[in-house]
């Protein structure tokens, strides 16, 4: 239990250095031993990353709505299955009343038609 709390802290303070050093990396300025490109593509990362958390944000409220829907659809269909299950273990375990009129009566058999032979007879 120890080694676990410890691992998650490591974790933690490393995963904490590498977002400093990405908020350090999306500084607007362009060092003096990047390239044009170099610099073109890091600010074009940081923009998309600053994108995502944005639309990431804004959609946060309807995340939340679809979720709180989806558990209380969830839970609304485990409700009525188990009435379902209750309601149909209960109608086995109750005997059930005999049918009025018994059926009784013979079935009638009906002749197959003749399997014709799988070449012509010769004339």
């Amino acid at each position: 239990m120890k080694s676990f709390v410890l691992c998650s802290l490591i974790a933690l303070l490393l995963i904490d250095v590498a977002v400093v050093q990405v908020r350090a990396d999306c500084d607007e300025t362009k060092g003096p031993d990047e390239s044009d490109f170099k610099h073109f593509f890091k600010s074009l990362s940081c923009k998309v990353k600053q994108g995502a958390e944005d639309v990431a944000e804004v959609a946060k409220p309807y995340t939340d709505k679809i979720g709180e829907g989806a558990k209380d659809f969830g839970s609304s269909v485990a409700q009525k299955y188990d009435e379902l299950k209750h309601r149909l273990s209960d109608d086995t375990s109750s005997p059930k009343p005999p049918s009025a009129v018994p059926f009784d009566a013979p079935t009638e058999k009906v002749p197959l038609a003749p399997i014709a032979p799988s070449h012509p007879p010769a004339l």
